[in-house]
């Protein structure tokens, strides 16, 4: 089943496009956003909509590590590398989803959602499993899965900035959680977070080059906190998309940081050069 015949909507980010004119004045160009679903919703059926989202995660990791499928989910789970950030997080998303798999497949009265919150006990073998989890967790969880799955962001930094945030806040709201592995699920290195929602793509932000390094100048940056900057440039022949936050003070970021960090890898977020 195609992710658009799920019916399920998850919070990708909304990218809107930025030009300058001679005069400084900007125009905001249309928005993208992805809302996974317009056939059939099952956004009231919880129990489904998380199993679907759990057999593709399961065959997305069966077809990325060959080695382990047909395996049980916890030698799946033991067995998922884990050295970086994308795989820790994957593997860590993957075990909060079994666990939460195996309450409804065996136990199925011990998966609860009240107002959003999602609530998870049972013992088996007598090891307790379990995960309460807040409503906007919940909503983080299912957008991360769908943004493995999909992989229409890559799996360079910048996947990894938005994953990061999206991850950290999964986990923050996560109450309790127990499985036969310890206690809360492991956490990504503190490396460069991008705020994930609503980005503003800069498609000509004048630059200049000073030494080694670039420096955008720009007269109007009054983006709202939860609302993110990228910067469109070409260096080299190189298409570069660089968040704000990868930047030092006063807009300025290494030459070798932009080649080696930022190049453009991937569909998302879409650079549209006709503008």
């Amino acid at each position: 089943m195609m992710l658009e015949d799920i019916g399920m909507s998850v919070r990708y980010p909304d990218i809107r496009h930025v030009t300058f004119s001679g005069d400084g004045s900007r125009t905001v160009h249309m928005s993208f956003q992805d809302i996974i679903g317009t056939r059939v919703s099952i956004e009231q059926n919880q129990p489904m909509k998380f199993m679907m989202m759990f057999t593709l995660l399961d065959f997305y990791i069966d077809s990325n590590h060959a080695g382990l499928e047909g395996n049980s989910f916890a030698h799946k789970y033991r067995n998922l590398p884990s050295e970086g950030d994308y795989d820790l997080m994957l593997r860590e998303l993957f075990r909060i989803a079994k666990v939460i798999r195996n309450s409804l497949v065996h136990n199925p009265s011990s998966f609860r959602v009240h107002d959003g919150v999602l609530d998870v006990r049972y013992e088996f073998k007598g090891t307790d499993f379990g995960v309460t989890m807040s409503a906007d967790s919940l909503s983080n969880f299912y957008t991360s899965l769908v943004m493995y799955v999909k992989g229409d962001l890559g799996q360079g930094n910048y996947f990894l900035g938005i994953m990061r945030s999206i991850y950290m806040s999964i986990a923050n709201g996560i109450s309790y959680f127990s499985d036969e592995f310890g206690g809360l699920p492991n956490t990504p290195s503190s490396g460069l977070k991008i705020k994930p929602y609503v980005r503003e793509v800069f498609m000509n932000p004048e630059y200049v080059l000073k030494d080694d390094h670039v420096q955008i100048n720009i007269t109007e940056r009054n983006a709202p906190e939860w609302q993110g900057i990228d910067f469109y440039l070409e260096h080299n022949r190189e298409k570069i998309l660089v968040p704000e936050e990868a930047f030092g003070p006063e807009l300025t970021i290494h030459i070798a940081d932009l080649l080696n960090d930022w190049k453009y890898e991937s569909s998302l977020p879409p650079i549209r050069q006709n503008l």
